[in-house]
């Protein structure tokens, strides 16, 4: 099962639009039909992002390992890194 099944799962059966669903996890619409369509045009599996697992969780309301635990092997998990002096608290 690749998330975008867990999503079109839980949307389902919880009566949830895609843009209701989007909206909760301040996620796009074209996010969230990308990640249910689960391939990209090349046949490649869609890869998901952090900041989407964290909308994604928030929206089900489900601590986020629970939502990583619907990510198989050949799903890509992006981790995008921002260096400390980026952030507007540092100094």
């Amino acid at each position: 099962m690749y998330i975008g099944d867990f999503i079109k799962e839980y949307r389902e059966a919880n009566g949830v639009s895609v843009e209701d669903f989007a909206t909760k996890a301040g996620l796009t619409v074209t996010e969230i039909e990308a990640l249910e369509k689960n391939l990209q045009e090349d046949g490649a599996v869609i890869p998901v992002a952090m900041r989407q697992i964290k909308g994604i969780a928030a929206a089900m309301s489900v601590p986020m390992p629970v939502v990583l635990a619907q990510i198989p092997s050949d799903q890509e998990l992006v981790v995008h890194v921002v260096a400390e002096s980026d952030q507007p608290h540092a100094k």
